[in-house]
Protein backbone atom coordinates (compact mmCIF):
# COMPACT_ATOMS: atom_id res chain seq x y z
CA UNK A 1 0.00 0.00 0.00
CA UNK A 2 2.80 2.42 0.90
CA UNK A 3 4.60 1.59 -2.35
CA UNK A 4 1.40 2.22 -4.32
CA UNK A 5 0.90 5.63 -2.65
CA UNK A 6 4.53 6.60 -3.35
CA UNK A 7 4.19 5.68 -7.04
CA UNK A 8 0.89 7.55 -7.25
CA UNK A 9 2.41 10.67 -5.67
CA UNK A 10 5.41 10.58 -8.04
CA UNK A 11 3.15 10.20 -11.07
CA UNK A 12 0.97 13.08 -9.87
CA UNK A 13 3.98 15.40 -9.57
CA UNK A 14 5.24 14.60 -13.04
CA UNK A 15 1.75 14.82 -14.50
CA UNK A 16 1.41 18.29 -13.03
CA UNK A 17 4.70 19.31 -14.61
CA UNK A 18 3.69 17.93 -18.01
CA UNK A 19 0.33 19.62 -17.72
CA UNK A 20 1.93 23.07 -17.80
CA UNK A 21 1.22 23.91 -21.44
CA UNK A 22 2.30 20.36 -22.43
CA UNK A 23 5.91 20.92 -21.45
CA UNK A 24 8.36 18.17 -20.52
CA UNK A 25 10.14 19.17 -17.31
CA UNK A 26 13.60 17.64 -17.78
CA UNK A 27 16.78 18.94 -19.45
CA UNK A 28 20.51 18.20 -19.55
CA UNK A 29 23.30 20.75 -19.87
CA UNK A 30 27.02 21.46 -20.00
CA UNK A 31 28.46 24.53 -18.24
CA UNK A 32 31.88 26.19 -18.69
CA UNK A 33 32.97 29.02 -16.38
CA UNK A 34 36.16 31.05 -16.12
CA UNK A 35 36.48 32.11 -12.48
CA UNK A 36 38.45 34.69 -10.49
CA UNK A 37 39.35 33.49 -6.98
CA UNK A 38 40.87 35.02 -3.88
CA UNK A 39 41.32 34.17 -0.19
CA UNK A 40 39.80 35.93 2.81
CA UNK A 41 42.17 35.51 5.78
CA UNK A 42 41.37 35.77 9.49
CA UNK A 43 43.18 35.18 12.78
CA UNK A 44 42.01 32.08 14.64
CA UNK A 45 44.67 32.25 17.37
CA UNK A 46 44.23 35.76 18.76
CA UNK A 47 47.98 36.40 18.63
CA UNK A 48 49.01 39.91 17.42
CA UNK A 49 51.88 38.41 15.42
CA UNK A 50 49.36 36.49 13.32
CA UNK A 51 47.62 39.77 12.40
CA UNK A 52 51.00 41.04 11.16
CA UNK A 53 51.42 37.93 9.05
CA UNK A 54 47.93 38.36 7.58
CA UNK A 55 48.78 41.97 6.64
CA UNK A 56 51.95 40.70 4.99
CA UNK A 57 50.03 38.12 2.95
CA UNK A 58 47.22 40.51 1.99
CA UNK A 59 49.78 42.99 0.62
CA UNK A 60 51.33 40.35 -1.62
CA UNK A 61 48.47 38.10 -2.63
CA UNK A 62 46.30 38.67 -5.70
CA UNK A 63 43.25 36.96 -7.10
CA UNK A 64 43.94 34.59 -10.00
CA UNK A 65 42.01 32.96 -12.83
CA UNK A 66 40.79 29.38 -12.73
CA UNK A 67 37.90 27.54 -14.32
CA UNK A 68 34.87 25.31 -13.73
CA UNK A 69 33.26 22.63 -15.91
CA UNK A 70 29.96 20.97 -14.97
CA UNK A 71 27.44 18.49 -16.35
CA UNK A 72 23.96 19.13 -14.96
CA UNK A 73 20.37 18.00 -15.17
CA UNK A 74 17.31 20.09 -14.38
CA UNK A 75 13.70 19.49 -13.39
CA UNK A 76 11.13 22.26 -13.90
CA UNK A 77 8.75 21.99 -10.96
CA UNK A 78 6.63 24.91 -12.15
CA UNK A 79 6.63 27.63 -14.81
CA UNK A 80 8.94 29.81 -12.68
CA UNK A 81 10.94 27.36 -10.54
CA UNK A 82 13.60 24.80 -11.49
CA UNK A 83 15.70 22.36 -9.48
CA UNK A 84 19.16 21.59 -10.88
CA UNK A 85 21.97 19.24 -9.83
CA UNK A 86 25.10 17.79 -11.40
CA UNK A 87 28.81 17.07 -11.12
CA UNK A 88 31.47 19.79 -11.43
CA UNK A 89 35.25 20.07 -11.65
CA UNK A 90 36.52 23.36 -10.18
CA UNK A 91 39.98 24.90 -9.99
CA UNK A 92 40.44 27.90 -7.66
CA UNK A 93 43.77 29.75 -7.80
CA UNK A 94 45.52 32.61 -5.98
CA UNK A 95 48.83 34.40 -6.64
CA UNK A 96 51.57 35.27 -4.14
CA UNK A 97 54.06 37.89 -5.40
CA UNK A 98 57.56 38.81 -4.22
CA UNK A 99 59.92 41.35 -5.77
CA UNK A 100 63.53 42.20 -5.03
CA UNK A 101 63.73 43.97 -1.68
CA UNK A 102 60.64 42.29 -0.20
CA UNK A 103 61.10 40.63 3.13
CA UNK A 104 60.53 36.91 2.46
CA UNK A 105 57.56 35.23 4.13
CA UNK A 106 59.01 33.63 7.28
CA UNK A 107 56.92 30.49 6.73
CA UNK A 108 58.32 30.03 3.24
CA UNK A 109 61.96 30.97 3.74
CA UNK A 110 62.62 32.37 0.25
CA UNK A 111 66.15 33.52 -0.48
CA UNK A 112 66.48 35.69 -3.58
CA UNK A 113 69.23 34.98 -6.07
CA UNK A 114 71.18 38.04 -7.09
CA UNK A 115 69.91 37.81 -10.67
CA UNK A 116 66.28 37.33 -9.66
CA UNK A 117 63.87 40.25 -10.15
CA UNK A 118 60.60 38.74 -8.88
CA UNK A 119 58.94 35.50 -7.88
CA UNK A 120 55.25 34.67 -8.40
CA UNK A 121 53.64 31.63 -6.79
CA UNK A 122 50.30 30.44 -8.18
CA UNK A 123 48.55 28.06 -5.81
CA UNK A 124 45.64 26.08 -7.24
CA UNK A 125 43.12 23.85 -5.50
CA UNK A 126 41.20 21.39 -7.70
CA UNK A 127 37.85 20.07 -6.46
CA UNK A 128 35.12 17.75 -7.65
CA UNK A 129 31.73 18.88 -6.39
CA UNK A 130 28.02 18.16 -6.53
CA UNK A 131 26.31 21.51 -7.26
CA UNK A 132 22.65 21.69 -6.26
CA UNK A 133 20.61 24.82 -6.83
CA UNK A 134 17.14 26.25 -7.17
CA UNK A 135 16.43 28.67 -10.04
CA UNK A 136 13.69 31.28 -10.32
CA UNK A 137 12.99 32.72 -13.78
CA UNK A 138 10.41 34.77 -15.63
CA UNK A 139 9.92 36.15 -19.14
CA UNK A 140 8.72 35.01 -22.54
CA UNK A 141 9.02 31.63 -24.25
CA UNK A 142 12.02 32.97 -26.19
CA UNK A 143 14.02 34.77 -23.49
CA UNK A 144 13.89 34.79 -19.69
CA UNK A 145 15.66 36.44 -16.75
CA UNK A 146 16.81 34.14 -13.93
CA UNK A 147 18.19 34.18 -10.39
CA UNK A 148 19.58 31.23 -8.45
CA UNK A 149 20.79 30.05 -5.06
CA UNK A 150 22.91 26.93 -4.72
CA UNK A 151 25.12 24.81 -2.48
CA UNK A 152 28.01 22.58 -3.54
CA UNK A 153 29.86 20.09 -1.31
CA UNK A 154 33.38 19.67 -2.74
CA UNK A 155 36.15 17.09 -2.33
CA UNK A 156 39.77 18.16 -2.88
CA UNK A 157 41.39 16.25 -5.75
CA UNK A 158 44.71 18.02 -6.07
CA UNK A 159 46.77 20.95 -4.85
CA UNK A 160 49.69 22.39 -6.80
CA UNK A 161 51.95 25.43 -6.69
CA UNK A 162 53.46 26.87 -9.87
CA UNK A 163 56.48 29.16 -9.41
CA UNK A 164 57.37 31.78 -12.04
CA UNK A 165 60.85 33.25 -11.70
CA UNK A 166 61.51 36.55 -13.51
CA UNK A 167 65.19 37.53 -13.92
CA UNK A 168 66.73 40.95 -14.31
CA UNK A 169 67.87 40.09 -17.85
CA UNK A 170 64.25 39.51 -18.92
CA UNK A 171 64.24 35.71 -18.81
CA UNK A 172 61.46 33.76 -17.12
CA UNK A 173 61.36 30.25 -15.70
CA UNK A 174 58.33 28.24 -14.61
CA UNK A 175 58.35 25.12 -12.49
CA UNK A 176 56.02 23.25 -10.17
CA UNK A 177 57.24 23.22 -6.58
CA UNK A 178 56.24 21.61 -3.30
CA UNK A 179 53.14 23.06 -1.65
CA UNK A 180 53.87 25.21 1.41
CA UNK A 181 50.45 24.73 3.00
CA UNK A 182 48.23 21.67 3.27
CA UNK A 183 44.65 22.28 2.17
CA UNK A 184 41.59 20.74 3.82
CA UNK A 185 40.11 17.80 1.95
CA UNK A 186 36.53 19.15 1.99
CA UNK A 187 34.84 22.46 1.27
CA UNK A 188 31.23 23.65 1.17
CA UNK A 189 30.43 26.42 -1.28
CA UNK A 190 27.13 28.36 -1.38
CA UNK A 191 26.46 30.41 -4.52
CA UNK A 192 24.27 33.26 -5.75
CA UNK A 193 23.67 34.03 -9.40
CA UNK A 194 21.75 36.20 -11.83
CA UNK A 195 21.56 35.90 -15.61
CA UNK A 196 19.42 35.18 -18.66
CA UNK A 197 18.45 32.29 -20.89
CA UNK A 198 17.60 32.24 -24.60
CA UNK A 199 15.97 29.57 -26.78
CA UNK A 200 18.14 28.65 -29.77
CA UNK A 201 15.80 26.06 -31.29
CA UNK A 202 12.99 23.72 -30.32
CA UNK A 203 15.30 21.72 -28.07
CA UNK A 204 18.44 23.77 -27.36
CA UNK A 205 18.79 26.85 -25.17
CA UNK A 206 21.63 28.97 -23.78
CA UNK A 207 22.23 30.47 -20.36
CA UNK A 208 24.74 33.13 -19.28
CA UNK A 209 25.06 33.97 -15.59
CA UNK A 210 27.22 35.95 -13.25
CA UNK A 211 27.76 33.81 -10.13
CA UNK A 212 29.43 34.56 -6.79
CA UNK A 213 30.67 31.66 -4.64
CA UNK A 214 32.25 31.51 -1.20
CA UNK A 215 33.69 28.70 0.86
CA UNK A 216 32.38 28.28 4.40
CA UNK A 217 35.17 25.83 5.35
CA UNK A 218 38.66 26.94 6.39
CA UNK A 219 40.93 25.44 3.72
CA UNK A 220 44.14 25.98 5.76
CA UNK A 221 44.72 22.94 7.90
CA UNK A 222 46.87 23.21 11.05
CA UNK A 223 47.44 26.95 10.66
CA UNK A 224 46.74 29.93 12.96
CA UNK A 225 45.29 31.69 9.89
CA UNK A 226 41.83 30.83 8.63
CA UNK A 227 41.56 30.90 4.83
CA UNK A 228 38.20 30.95 3.02
CA UNK A 229 37.96 30.85 -0.76
CA UNK A 230 35.78 33.36 -2.61
CA UNK A 231 35.24 33.47 -6.36
CA UNK A 232 33.25 35.18 -9.09
CA UNK A 233 32.58 33.60 -12.46
CA UNK A 234 30.82 33.94 -15.78
CA UNK A 235 28.86 30.74 -16.22
CA UNK A 236 27.93 29.92 -19.83
CA UNK A 237 25.95 26.79 -20.57
CA UNK A 238 24.17 25.02 -23.39
CA UNK A 239 21.17 22.84 -22.55
CA UNK A 240 19.04 20.22 -24.26
CA UNK A 241 15.37 19.46 -23.53
CA UNK A 242 14.77 15.73 -23.56
CA UNK A 243 11.42 15.55 -25.35
CA UNK A 244 8.97 17.48 -27.46
CA UNK A 245 5.48 18.35 -26.28
CA UNK A 246 2.34 16.78 -27.61
CA UNK A 247 1.80 19.23 -30.48
CA UNK A 248 5.29 18.56 -31.84
CA UNK A 249 7.02 21.66 -30.55
CA UNK A 250 9.92 21.27 -28.20
CA UNK A 251 9.70 22.16 -24.57
CA UNK A 252 10.14 25.85 -23.84
CA UNK A 253 11.08 27.37 -20.55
Amino acid sequence: MKRFLLVLLTQSIFSACYAQEGKTPIYLGLQVSPNFSYRVLSNNSGEPSVDDEIDYLNNREDAAFGYRIAAVGGLRVSNNWTLEAGVAYVENCTNFNLTTGDQPDPRRGFVFEESLESLDLKNCLAYVGIPIRIIWNFGTDKARVMASFGLSPQILLNQRTLATRSYKNGDEEQLEIENFEDAAGFNLSPSFGIGAEYMLSQRFFLRAEGIARFGVVNVNEDSPINSNLYSSELNVGIYYSLAKNKNGDANTL
